[in-house]
Formats: C-alpha cells, sequence, structure tokens
C-alpha cells in the first residue's frame, strides 16, 4: 500500500484550509489566443512561500504526535521544500531544520533563517545533505519530512486537483510540472477519483526527464541530470510511492527544451504580469512546444507551480527568451573602417525599424584589410522575419553579414 488515498487528500483539505491559499484558477485570454486552447491558470506561485509546496509541508506538521512537535522536524532542501517547512514550523510552533548543499542560493538560505529555521550546510548534492539529514533524524530524535515522497505530503499536493474541479468544470486537461513526483501523483490522485475523463498531462526539461525514465524501465531509476532552467524538476530518481501513484493516472509525458522554457517564463512575464520560475513554466512551455496540438479548442489547465526564481537569473532568463522568440539577435558585419563607415551600418538597421542594443569592433583578428573592420552587432527586432529583412536589407547594401 502507498498510503495516500482519495479521502485522505479531502481530509489534507480541511486540515489545512486554515493556513494554505486557495489560489486562483481563472481563464487567461492572452494564453488562449497564444496556444488556441481554453487556457486556465493555477496560480500556486501566490502561495505565502511561492510555491504549492505549502501544502504538503503543512499537512505533514499537523499530523505529527504531539511529542514529535516538540522536537522538530528536518529534512534536506535546496529550494521550495525548505522555505515551506520554514514558514509552516514557524506558523504552528514547531522546530525546523533544514541541511541545504553548499551550493543553495543565498537567497534562500537567508530566507529560511528570518523564517527561523535552523540551516545546515552540507555536501556538494542533495543525496550527500539527505544523509546528514538521517544522522540528526537518529541523534535528536527529528522527524523527517520528505519533500516529494511523503504520504502526508503527496496528500496535501492533491488539494491542488481538488480545487481544479471545483474552479474550472469539466477541464478537458491538466498540465503538471513534475520533479519528484509528489504534485502529479497528489493531482492525478484526486482529478482521476473524480472525474477520470479528465486527461493528465505531466512535462519533465528534457535534462532532467526521471520519470519518463522510470515509466521507460518500469520502476524509479536514477537518472543523469544537466543543468536546467526548471532547476525545481531537476530530480535524479523520482519518488518510489510518487511513481506508483501516478503512472497509473497519467496520460502523457512531455518534455521541452531550454530555449521553450525561458521563452515560456517571458511569455507569463509579458502576458500574465507574473513572474513564475522555470519549474512552473514549464506548463506552459508543453503547450507551445508543439507537442500538445491535439488540445487545440480544449479547456486545459497550467499548473504554474513555483515562482521562486533567482532575480540574478531573472534577468538572463528573459534575455534566453527573447533570444528564442527571435525578438534579441546577433549578426556580424564588415564596415568600412574610414569615416562614416559605421554611419552606413546603423542607417541600414534604422531603415528596417530593428534597434541597436550592443555593438562591438574587432579589428586586429578580423582581416588582413587594413581599410575594414569586423563589428559584432545585438539587435533587437520584432521576430525571426524582422531579423531575416534585416540581414538581406545589409546585403542588398553592399555590407558583407552573417547572422546567428
Amino acid at each position: 500500500m502507498n498510503g495516500v488515498t482519495f479521502d485522505s487528500v479531502v481530509a489534507a483539505r480541511r486540515r489545512i484550509s486554515s493556513g494554505v491559499v486557495l489560489t486562483p484558477c481563472e481563464e487567461s485570454p492572452a494564453l488562449s489566443e497564444l496556444t488556441g486552447c481554453r487556457v486556465f491558470t493555477k496560480l500556486e506561485y501566490l502561495q505565502r512561500t511561492g510555491s504549492f509546496k505549502d501544502r504538503g509541508a503543512r499537512n505533514s506538521l499537523l499530523l505529527l504526535p504531539a511529542e514529535q512537535r516538540t522536537r522538530g522536524v528536518v529534512a534536506a532542501s535546496a529550494g521550495n521544500h525548505a522555505l515551506a517547512l520554514a514558514y509552516n514550523g514557524r506558523d504552528l510552533g514547531i522546530p525546523v531544520t533544514v541541511v541545504m548543499p553548499t551550493f543553495a542560493p543565498l537567497i534562500k538560505q537567508v530566507r529560511c533563517r528570518q523564517l527561523g529555521a535552523k540551516v545546515i550546510l552540507f555536501g556538494s548534492n542533495i543525496g550527500e545533505a539527505k544523509t546528514e539529514a538521517d544522522k540528526l533524524v537518529e541523534s535528536e530524535g527529528l522527524a523527517y519530512i520528505h519533500g516529494f515522497d511523503g504520504a502526508e505530503v503527496i496528500a496535501g499536493q492533491g488539494t491542488v486537483g481538488l480545487e481544479i474541479l471545483e474552479q474550472v468544470p469539466e477541464p478537458d486537461a491538466i498540465i503538471v510540472p513534475i520533479g519528484g513526483g509528489g504534485l502529479i501523483a497528489g493531482i492525478g490522485l484526486a482529478v482521476k477519483t473524480m472525474r477520470p475523463e479528465t486527461q493528465i498531462i505531466g512535462v519533465e526539461p528534457e535534462r532532467a526527464a526521471s520519470f519518463l525514465a522510470a515509466l521507460n524501465a518500469g520502476e524509479p531509476v536514477l537518472t543523469s541530470i544537466g543543468p536546467t532552467l526548471g532547476d525545481g524538476l531537476a530530480v535524479p530518481t523520482v519518488g518510489p510511492r510518487a511513481f506508483e501513484i501516478a503512472r497509473s493516472r497519467v496520460d502523457r509525458i512531455v518534455t521541452v527544451d531550454e530555449a521553450t522554457i525561458a521563452l515560456a517564463i517571458l511569455r507569463l512575464l509579458e502576458l500574465e504580469k507574473g513572474v513564475v520560475e522555470g519549474a512552473g513554466a514549464s506548463s506552459l512551455a508543453a503547450l507551445i512546444s508543439g507537442s500538445l496540438a491535439e488540445l487545440k479548442g480544449k479547456k486545459v489547465v497550467l499548473v504554474l507551480c513555483g515562482g521562486n526564481i533567482d532575480p540574478n537569473v531573472l534577468s538572463r532568463v528573459i534575455e534566453h527568451g527573447l533570444v528564442a522568440d527571435g525578438r534579441l539577435a546577433q549578426f556580424s558585419a564588415v564596415i568600412s573602417d574610414r569615416p562614416g563607415g559605421l554611419a552606413t551600418l546603423a542607417q541600414a538597421i534604422a531603415s528596417v525599424g530593428a534597434s541597436v542594443k550592443q555593438i562591438t569592433h574587432e579589428r586586429a583578428f578580423a582581416s588582413a584589410d587594413v581599410s575594414t573592420v569586423e563589428v559584432k552587432v545585438v539587435v533587437e527586432t520584432r521576430d525571426r522575419n524582422h531579423f531575416a529583412e534585416l540581414l538581406e536589407q545589409l546585403r542588398l547594401g553592399g555590407i558583407e553579414c552573417h547572422g546567428s
């Protein structure tokens, strides 16, 4: 038995209702127009700690025996689970220790401490941090709360599914990001019990497709993980309990590349005015990737599961999104190094309505012809067709250029 039932999800909803935000799930005209679907967005990034993790963390803490509440809990986490435990632990008066790998973002370390948690930095990865946390379970009698595979956590995450079915009558599909599998397991259990005909579609980064690997192998397996904008989904092995629950309730898995995740973050920022992290934006990435054409005209819910993106990363992600969208482009050109050479180039760029963002000169290594200079130019354009129009205009003007 996996220890999670539909009744436990329903009970979790009653239990956590006073401390968890009932997040909106409204139709988005802009995203509907963009995708050709009727798109509804479940805004879990509006939870108090910025992600759906509040649900499972609070449910787990509330189910602790009185003696254990006094001793406290521990978890290994580099991100949202740690924040959720810290916040809810403070709110409920339960001591929380989080063991973070040494690479954990400084902003999350600081925030956990501000929320009253004891933060221990240990190891170069989550596995090593987990080993240290297990020692604290033995030595200090702390209860370990797993970030995605605990029965109480999965039941708490399943409350997202209950809310969606109340907020969006008869959805055709719900797209859910997958990391360790706890969220899609809980949502799948809740939704398939109440409305089996609703499709549950999971999405993973191409560089962190551990659930897809588990499906192919028939069981959770260790998967090679690469750097990804969806860092909250970068779990090398899905949870055994979560996989057991989800495998029969997930209708399809879609993987998305980094450029599409960046573009999804940009789209949500521009069209929905929402700051969503890569993991949360992956649900939209799946819809705009072209892999789900069969959902055109259907009622689709996107679970935007988190918004805790590092501000230092956000600007780079926006630039990557602009590049993926064809609105930021780069080319090199050879121009005269005499007075007026650069002005001629600038005039040609302006003639098609493009805008120069950055320009650099290369003289020493460009050419043996000392009367010319190579310039590298970053331009802002409307789209890829506009950039192609710019390059054609430059060539018609006799300027040798190469785009990238």
